[in-house]
């Protein structure tokens, strides 16, 4: 059953309804058939149906929040980092035009108008500042507006220019169709205008409206927590937080009199505000004790902890890894991984909506009549890797060299020579053979070199031992070397713990490197063999050597990891109350105490990567989560899943002690997997 008739005939200021029986929002005109409405005058008006009064959503008031997002970009730090780490990135991303000749013919268009437009929005505002601030736009008010005019002064005869979220709304005709676009002028006049000719989008927002829904307003408890917060710790160190204690007066001193009580005020006042006596040592009267109190430290106002929960917290509202903008530690491994999510997972959606606005509104304003072309995002452009990892992807999907030795002068910005304009294909280089001239043979004629079980290779749980006594010999070795490099200093006097250890650091994270993999190695083939025995005990297209690379790329993180938590634990010994002698030999005992957890997280990475490694070559397609013994409770729920080889486990991790994961997920685990072959 329809829900709207069809109406011969409109009433006076009523509805108007389209020949396919859906409504128009906007107050009657005189029309010819009563079925269309060629103008939009205005949305002000309601109208009738079937006795009830339909009122159009006029949009957010302009200039109407209760907290302007303006005033929260400006005076909160979490904010701004995220949302500007955001607009930059999708600045960046160039859009490309292209006409479609057929299903399988794609030609690039740069002489376009609409090429030029988007290259060259205005005569004097970059593409790049442009869409900056239309995303600051959507990610503070949650919709985004522009205005197409044409230009005399560009060359695509067009101008793109932003309409501030603050000052336009969007008038909904009911059912979350824009229907109107209403502007505020430099004039303070509200202008409203039928939506063609504007780039526009919005988010969500119930009963039909279309300005969306501000995330200022999802934030605004945790953003005025942190506002308190760092209102409290101001407070805090303007009211003395820089001597936590208080003055003790006998009981038999004799009354102060007003004027000596407001003297002795003021002199204690220069020592602890910010006079010239600042941080001195006050002179008490009649018998007064300056005592400690422990009723507040300064380290108390988990200054650093505070900021960075607030920085997690908008990076998560916004769908950003707050590892990315600092407000998270991460290893090399995971970060890199987020990176590599960055213009898919978390900005991709965002890409989409501006890409489908861009081919929605843009071209039947600039090319009408042109279908055949579309507008692409260039999001491959910042998904390249290094010069080298290019060449050598190209080189490969090519089959031979694919550049011009002009062209490669002209990398170099040496000028052109007559004679290199011309593809040179060494004579050893064959198609469908070799893929550069480099290779000494066919990488299919290859074959990975077959490998033995090592001799004295232990089990797991030995071997794991072995490594924690060797890691934990090691981290003694340090701390001892650290402790007697520090015994000179005097004891009010700490020293520079950056001079004592991080600048000795890169020969002891190399060292410490070498160490982790050598273990490493003989663990990852007790988890590969564990596989291999089962399932291909010939170990038929399998080589230990191919886990060389991956190992000591693993041993390099756990290293770097190991020894900034030596440094960390070296300088947490400044604020001992107990002196930072005494502090700095219960850090690194701490520290070598961890060093057994650090090897076994490690060797469980290790033996899971093996036998994954070897489960591939061995041709097995799904894996299987096994709980180990006092699993978290993660853990526990993922007991007997079985995914795909090349899938995650529902806790984000591929294997037990997975590197990407967090220290929450992976520290202490002996989880395992198991393997089988497709159906």
């Amino acid at each position: 059953m329809a829900l709207w008739r069809r109406r011969t005939k409109a009433p006076e200021g009523g509805l108007v309804v389209t020949p396919d029986g859906l409504p128009v929002a906007a107050k009657a005109s005189p029309v010819t058939d009563g079925t269309t409405l060629a103008t939009f005058p205005s949305l002000a008006q309601p109208w009738a149906y079937d006795g009830r009064v339909i009122v159009p959503d006029p949009g957010i008031p302009l200039m109407d929040y209760a907290a302007d997002p303006m005033s929260i970009w400006a005076g909160q730090p979490s904010v701004r980092k995220v949302v500007d780490y955001i607009a930059r990135n999708l600045a960046g991303i160039p859009w490309r035009v292209y006409r479609r000749v057929s299903d399988t013919d794609r030609r690039r268009v740069t002489d376009h108008p609409v090429a030029q437009l988007l290259a060259s929005p205005s005569p004097t505002v970059t593409a790049y500042r442009l869409w900056h601030s239309l995303a600051v736009d959507l990610l503070l008010y949650d919709r985004w507006c522009a205005r197409v005019l044409p230009s005399a002064d560009t060359a695509s005869g067009w101008e793109i220019i932003r309409v501030p979220a603050p000052r336009m709304r969007l008038v909904s005709d009911g059912w979350g169709r824009v229907a109107e676009v209403v502007v505020q002028g430099p004039d303070g006049q509200q202008i409203g205008a039928p939506p063609r000719g504007y780039l526009f989008d919005h988010g969500y927002a119930s009963h039909g409206q279309v300005n969306g829904t501000s995330p200022m307003v999802t934030l605004a408890q945790i953003l005025a927590e942190s506002a308190e917060a760092v209102e409290y710790r101001r407070q805090v160190w303007r009211n003395g937080a820089r001597v936590p204690a208080v003055i003790e007066r006998p009981a038999e001193a004799p009354d102060w009199s007003d004027g000596a009580k407001s003297r002795f005020q003021e002199s204690f006042n220069r020592f602890v505000g910010k006079g010239g006596a600042a941080g001195g040592t006050p002179i008490l009267e009649d018998g007064m004790k300056l005592v400690k109190s422990d009723a507040f430290a300064p380290k108390d106002t988990h200054d650093l902890e505070g900021r960075q929960l607030t920085d997690a917290e908008v990076a998560s509202a916004y769908h950003i890894p707050p590892e990315l903008v600092g407000a998270r530690a991460g290893t090399y491994s995971n970060v890199d991984a987020f990176r590599q999510m960055l213009y898919t997972h978390a900005l991709g959606p965002n890409v989409s909506a501006a890409e489908q606005v861009l081919n929605l509104l843009l071209l039947p304003t600039v090319a009408p009549g042109e279908s055949d072309l579309y507008i692409e995002a260039g999001v491959e452009a910042k998904l390249r890797g290094s010069f080298l990892e290019q060449a050598q992807v190209l080189q490969s999907a090519v089959g031979a060299p694919y550049m011009l030795r002009s062209e490669a002068r002209a990398v170099q910005n040496l000028p052109f020579v007559e004679g290199t304009d011309g593809l040179v294909t060494p004579l050893n280089v064959l198609v469908g053979g070799l893929a550069s001239p480099r290779d000494t043979a066919p990488k299919s004629a290859r074959p990975r070199a077959k490998s033995a079980r090592p001799d004295g290779l232990g089990t797991f749980d030995a071997e794991r031992d072995a490594f924690s006594a060797a890691l934990t010999a090691w981290a003694e070795r340090q701390a001892e070397g650290l402790l007697e490099r520090a015994g000179s200093a005097k004891a009010d006097a700490p020293p520079d713990f950056y001079s004592l250890w991080a600048e000795s650091s890169p020969a002891r994270q190399a060292q410490l490197a070498a160490l982790i993999q050598a273990h490493g190695l003989r663990l990852a083939q007790i988890g590969a063999w564990s596989v291999l025995d089962l399932y291909n005990p010939d170990a038929d297209g399998w080589s230990a050597d191919v886990m060389d690379g991956w190992l000591a790329a693993a041993a390099r993180s756990h290293a770097e990891q190991f020894e900034q938590a030596g440094y960390a634990a070296a300088l947490s010994s400044l604020g001992a109350e107990d002196g930072w002698q005494t502090g700095l030999k219960t850090a690194m005992t701490g520290w070598v105490g961890r060093a057994a957890v650090r090897a076994v997280t490690s060797a469980t990475e290790a033996r899971s990567f093996g036998g994954h490694d070897a489960a591939g070559a061995s041709g097995l397609t799904y894996k299987v989560w096994n709980t180990g013994s006092k699993a978290r409770s993660t853990h526990a729920r993922l007991d007997g899943d079985k995914v795909l080889l090349d899938d995650v486990f529902g806790n984000g991790l591929r294997w037990p002690g997975d590197g990407r994961g967090e220290d929450a997920e992976t520290a202490n685990c002996n989880c395992r997997l198991t393997y089988e072959r497709g159906e």
